[in-house]
């Protein structure tokens, strides 16, 4: 079966279309071999593959670095990066994960989660669009996301909060499509005994999300469309919670 490579956000945009297949060979075993060879297929390719600080890379729904194996059949996918202690185990908490066009009742939602007879803290993140970045104003935005892969990489997510704090429940609920400004865009909910469990849960959850999950955004500006980068003040909010056992993010 030949590989399906497939594009999301701006490298979409630059090479022009949103999936290739092209034949495997043994000269294609690596991630990194099989850029050098997309590189090579137009111009438009080399152009959205110059700068491979800017590439990332999930081989089969999984992030991958450049060593990565890649085999006959495999599902490629290429993009640029995502924008935006002791613990019971993840089984023992109510995990909840939704990727949506509709809307959500924050209201309902944390009713939901906080039903625990042994739940004292809940906290609650409500991400919203912005009408203003900067000095420019932001007419729309339009959220695309990497379907299966999103949430997978989500569910890890709550799954290592859980592992890291014990909590009773985690809501996490992200949407997806065009939203206006004022329009609620992520909710993350979680619930624990004690309120300090919750926060950092909480900061947790939201601070990976915006760098782990793969999402993009396209903002729609006076100016035209343009695609939202990565930020270092996000890949430095995620960088706190660390562990010498992580870095399971792979970049080519």
């Amino acid at each position: 079966m030949p590989l399906q490579i497939l594009y999301f956000a701006w490298m979409r945009a630059r090479i022009g279309r949103g999936e290739d297949e092209i034949a495997w060979t043994p000269a294609l075993s690596t991630v990194g071999a099989l850029l050098d060879h997309l590189a090579g297929v137009s111009p438009a390719h080399a152009q959205a593959l110059a700068d491979r600080s800017a590439v990332r890379v999930a081989v089969n729904q999984d992030y991958a670095g450049p060593d990565a194996a890649v085999r006959d059949g495999d599902e490629i996918a290429i993009f640029p990066p995502v924008t935006g202690g002791s613990g019971a185990e993840a089984s023992a908490c109510a995990i909840d994960i939704r990727v949506q066009t509709a809307d959500f009742d924050v209201g309902a939602e944390y009713a939901a989660a906080a039903t625990g007879p042994a739940t004292g803290g809940v906290a609650l993140f409500v991400g919203q669009v912005r009408g203003r970045d900067g000095t420019d104003e932001v007419a729309a935005m339009t959220l695309e996301h990497y379907p299966g892969m999103t949430e997978r990489e989500i569910d890890r997510i709550a799954r290592e909060a859980a592992e890291r704090w014990p909590l009773q429940a985690i809501r996490i609920i992200h949407r997806v499509g065009r939203l206006m400004p004022g329009d609620r865009i992520v909710l993350v909910i979680a619930a624990s005994a004690h309120r300090a469990a919750a926060f950092d849960a909480c900061a947790f959850l939201i601070d990976w999300l915006k760098t782990r999950a793969p999402f993009w955004k396209l903002e729609e500006t006076p100016d035209g469309e343009r695609w939202v980068a990565a930020k270092s003040s996000d890949d430095a909010a995620a960088l706190r919670w660390e562990t010498p056992s992580d870095g399971k993010r792979g970049a080519a």
